[in-house]
């Protein structure tokens, strides 16, 4: 069964990948959304015993489908991190370790409502920040779901962590992240593995690709 899914959308191309990425050919580079590292440190530090492993996990998600793709570039489309308190020691070690893996990459932040919360960040790290509405040709970049501004065909983001529900009778048969396109803003899933999800209500006209266990499926 497809890992991945070939999408056309306002005349650009991508691939659609399982880990919860969107890889744009022309610019040879890998989108993700909402990684929220090191929010188990911050839960940590309040108390709540979640369990530990999930920046790594979420890492290493980026780096197989970097590896798989080749690519050049990646787009973080805000929230890389949870808050403040997510950097810790262990988090920002982890994050060094990832960019010295990837030094050849070109990495960039769009800046999300968690980024704002955190602030500056380590100035050792190959990291360009670039606000809401970053415009690649007539691709739009940011956080927040919106319409693509005048002049751009097409505006990526994240921070719905979009999701579909499937019922069997009146028991939920799963949630599953999604991708979902609706008047030309397509919504990435969020790539972190300790997050939760937003159920979305596609209308007629939306497109909506959900990730089943290690497999992407058109709606």
């Amino acid at each position: 069964m497809p890992d991945t899914i070939d999408i056309d959308l306002a005349g650009h191309s991508f691939r659609l990948f399982a880990e919860c990425c969107v890889y744009w050919p022309a610019q040879d580079m890998l989108l993700v959304a909402d990684a929220h590292l090191g929010k188990e440190a911050t839960f940590r530090r309040q108390g709540i015993p979640v369990p530990v492993g999930s920046t790594q996990s979420t890492l290493s998600s980026i780096a197989s489908v970097l590896g798989r793709t080749g690519a050049s570039r990646l787009c973080i489309l805000g929230d890389l991190f949870h808050s403040r308190s997510s950097l810790s020691t262990e988090v920002r070690e982890r994050v060094d370790g990832f960019f010295d893996d990837f030094a050849h990459v070109e990495c960039s932040l769009i800046v999300g409502n968690h980024d704002v919360q955190v602030g500056r960040l380590p100035a050792a790290w190959p990291l360009q920040v670039f606000k809401q509405g970053h415009r690649i040709g007539s691709v739009a970049l940011g956080h927040h779901p919106a319409d693509p501004a005048e002049g751009a065909e097409l505006y990526l983001c994240g921070h719905l962590h979009p999701a579909v529900q499937f019922r069997s009778g009146r028991e939920s048969a799963g949630v599953f992240p999604c991708f979902w396109h609706s008047a030309g803003c397509l919504v990435l899933p969020a790539i972190g593995a300790f997050t939760g999800t937003h159920l979305i209500r596609p209308r007629q006209n939306d497109a909506t690709w959900f990730i089943a266990g290690d497999e992407v499926h058109r709606l």
